[in-house]
């Protein structure tokens, strides 16, 4: 009994400092200011592109297939 009321009392005091202030901690300002600005430039086309590629070579190779990058012959450089 005694063991398991330090336990208790153990994890009721470490609550609080895990207890985040409203409002605090929150990035999502910046990164919409961010999103667009990549949208403005072309990285955001480029980024999703980039992440298209990476899924479909990640599922060939989850299907056993080699992956199909333009370039990609499955050889060592001599």
């Amino acid at each position: 009994m005694r063991k398991i009321l330090l336990v208790v009392l153990g994890l009721v005091s470490l609550s609080g400092p895990a207890m985040a202030e409203k409002g605090s901690g929150t990035d999502r300002d910046e990164v919409l200011r961010k999103v667009e600005a990549m949208q403005r430039n072309g990285s955001w086309e480029k980024a999703i592109a980039e992440g298209r590629a990476n899924k479909d070579a990640f599922e060939a190779l989850q299907r056993g297939q080699a992956p199909t990058a333009p370039g990609f012959t499955g050889r060592r450089p001599r």
